[in-house]
């Protein structure tokens, strides 16, 4: 520590530049943390996650699976009356779905559909009087009015207790 009495010129001018260049990086932080609050007005949030209502345990064929019970679905684009995400930007999304595979039924499968196009699938065979769980989680890359929905193809899928369900969420928009 220098003593009070011996400080000089130079000390006292390095003591200044040092306060000047911390208010500089003060005053570049606020600018930047202005701009990230103003572009993230135009960053959307699209989050969804529903399950198919306990008992419901859908049949095939089923082309829409509604998913009618609804935990989350920020940005509305997902619709539970139809079992259909809409996309409502163009972007990079992940989708989950799963299965379980009804106990009277040997043949179970669902496939995640994009426009009416296979993307991916889960299959479940068994036996009599078993059960198997199946998900899968599926990245696309989307254009902005694209549809996303699970089609049960074959078998009897079981929906107790949140089994059945579908979800996504916007990764990145473009």
């Amino acid at each position: 520590m220098t003593d009070i009495g011996k400080i000089n010129f130079q000390e006292i001018k390095d003591a200044l530049d040092k306060i000047k260049g911390i208010d500089v990086l003060t005053k570049r932080i606020a600018v930047l943390e202005e701009e990230v609050a103003a572009l993230k007005k135009y960053v959307p949030s699209i989050i969804f996650h529903a399950n198919v209502s306990d008992g419901k345990n859908p049949r095939a064929p089923q082309r829409y699976v509604i998913y009618d019970s609804v935990i989350l679905n920020k940005g509305s684009a997902y619709c539970p009356l139809t079992g259909v995400f809409s996309t409502p930007v163009t972007g990079t999304y992940s989708f989950t779905y799963s299965l379980i595979g009804g106990t009277t039924s040997n043949n179970t499968s669902v496939y995640l559909m994009r426009n009416g196009s296979r993307q991916s699938y889960i299959h479940s065979i068994l036996g009599g009087e078993q059960a198997q769980t199946g998900s899968m989680t599926t990245i696309l890359s989307l254009d902005k009015g694209d549809q996303v929905w699970v089609e049960l193809a074959t078998g009897i899928a079981w929906s107790g207790t949140g089994a059945m369900c579908f979800e996504g969420v916007l990764l990145e928009a473009k």
